[in-house]
Order: structure tokens, then sequence, then C-alpha cells
């Protein structure tokens, strides 16, 4: 949305963006703002589980650390990167 420099700054934010098509003409699976956030969120996530798995030897209590801090992680980075 554009406005010219004498008019008001409009009171409703713009809706987010839609991901952009790729080369072929096919619209993109994620934003580039959707990958940053998964990819913070996972990184985050393997570091507390294979830190958790070295600190208490069971698997599935590290597997479950690490899932737990990759779904709170989404929605911090979400709104950190706005």
């Amino acid at each position: 949305m554009t406005r010219e420099a004498h008019s008001p700054a409009s009171a409703r934010p713009d809706p987010p963006s839609t991901p952009e098509p790729g080369p072929g003409g096919k619209p993109a699976l994620l934003s580039q703002r959707t990958a940053l956030i998964l990819f913070i969120a996972v990184a985050i996530g393997v570091g507390v589980g294979v830190l958790t798995f070295f600190a208490e030897k069971p698997c599935p209590k590290a597997a479950l650390a690490r899932l737990l801090t990759t779904e709170a992680c989404v929605v911090r980075p979400h709104k950190l990167i706005d």
C-alpha cells in the first residue's frame, strides 16, 4: 500500500505478504520469514535435546525436551522478527 507524502498514515497495518512466486511461476511453499523462524526454533530445539541427553541419558526425555522447546521457540521469534 503506497500513500502520498501529505496523506495521513493508515490506522490498520498492511496485511502479511504472501510468498513470492518461484522461478517456475508457482508460489513458494514458505516465505523467507517463516523459514527463518522455523530454522531458529529447530536449531534451539536440537541444542536443548542434545544437552538434555548428555545430562540425563533417557532418549524419550531428551526427545520430549527438544519437541517442547521447538514448539515454544516458534512463538518468540515470530514476535521478535516483526
